[in-house]
C-alpha cells in the first residue's frame, strides 16, 4: 500500500503510533510531504527514522529548508553583512517557527551524524508525480504555488512547492490529485479541525499535530483516511 503524511513537526511518538496503525511493512511505501521537525520536541528523531527507511519517500518542507540554512551558516566564516543576514534568519526560525528545540539537539550529535542530516535534507526533491491504483497524484510540501497550466512544474521556483498558500476552493488539475501539506486544515476550513480535508481534487493531509495532537495519513489506494491522536 501507499501512504502519505505530512507536517510531523517533532510528534515521534504519533509517528511511530502510525506506522503501527498501517501496519507499515516493507512491501509498502510512505510519501512525506515535508516539516518533520520544530514545534515539537523529537524532530532530529522523526528525522533519523525517515531517512534510513528504503520505502519512505521524502519531500522537502520549509521547515527542512530553515535549518539546513540555520545550519550552514554555522561557524562559517562570514562577512559583517552576511552575519547579520543569518543572524536574523536564525532567529525566524527559531523565534517565530519552533526551530530552538530543533537547534539544540542537533549540535548535540557528533559531527558526523550532523553532515548526514544536512546531506539528506540537501537531497529532498520540491515534489513528486506518481501513479496509485490507476489515479495520478502529484506530492508537494505546500502545494504549486503559483500554478498556471501553461507553466511546468520544473520551471517553479522553490518558494512555490514549500511556502505558498493555495486556494483550496480552486481546481487546479482536472486529471490528478495533488496532495499537500504546510497548511493546517483547520485554518482551511474549522470544520475540519484535526482532520484530512478532500476538496476540488485537493487533499490537505496536515491536521496540526503539534498544535492539536492528531496526525492524520492518506491511503493513497482507497482514500481512506487513518488517524493517530496522544488523546487516545
Amino acid at each position: 500500500m501507499h501512504y502519505a503524511v505530512s507536517d510531523i513537526h517533532g510528534c515521534y511518538d504519533l509517528y511511530l503510533d502510525l506506522l503501527k496503525r498501517i501496519s507499515f511493512s516493507e512491501s509498502d511505501t510512505l510519501f512525506f510531504l515535508g516539516d518533520a521537525a520544530d514545534r515539537g520536541p523529537d524532530g532530529i528523531d522523526v528525522m533519523k527514522d525517515l531517512m534510513r527507511r528504503p520505502n519512505v519517500v521524502c519531500l522537502l518542507g520549509n521547515h527542512e529548508d530553515m535549518f539546513r540554512q540555520a545550519a550552514r551558516g554555522w561557524g562559517a566564516k562570514l562577512t559583517w553583512n552576511q552575519g547579520l543576514e543569518w543572524n536574523l534568519s536564525f532567529r525566524n526560525w527559531t523565534e517565530r517557527n519552533g526551530g530552538d528545540v530543533t537547534w539544540e539537539a542537533w549540535l548535540a550529535l557528533p559531527e558526523d551524524e550532523r553532515k548526514e542530516l544536512l546531506a539528506w535534507m540537501d537531497g529532498l526533491p520540491l515534489y513528486c508525480e506518481t501513479v496509485v491504483n490507476g489515479r495520478a497524484f502529484l506530492l508537494a510540501h505546500a502545494g504549486v504555488g503559483t500554478y498556471r497550466r501553461e507553466k511546468k512544474l520544473s520551471s517553479c521556483d522553490p518558494f512555490d512547492f514549500i511556502w505558498e498558500r493555495m486556494d483550496y476552493d480552486r481546481v487546479y488539475y482536472k486529471n490528478k490529485l495533488l496532495v499537500t501539506g504546510h497548511t493546517p486544515t483547520g485554518l482551511i476550513d474549522p470544520a475540519y479541525m484535526g482532520r484530512i480535508l478532500q476538496r476540488n481534487n485537493h487533499i490537505a493531509i496536515d491536521c496540526g499535530a503539534v498544535f492539536r495532537g492528531t496526525l492524520g495519513c492518506l491511503c493513497m489506494e482507497t482514500l481512506e483516511e487513518i488517524y493517530v491522536s496522544n488523546r487516545e
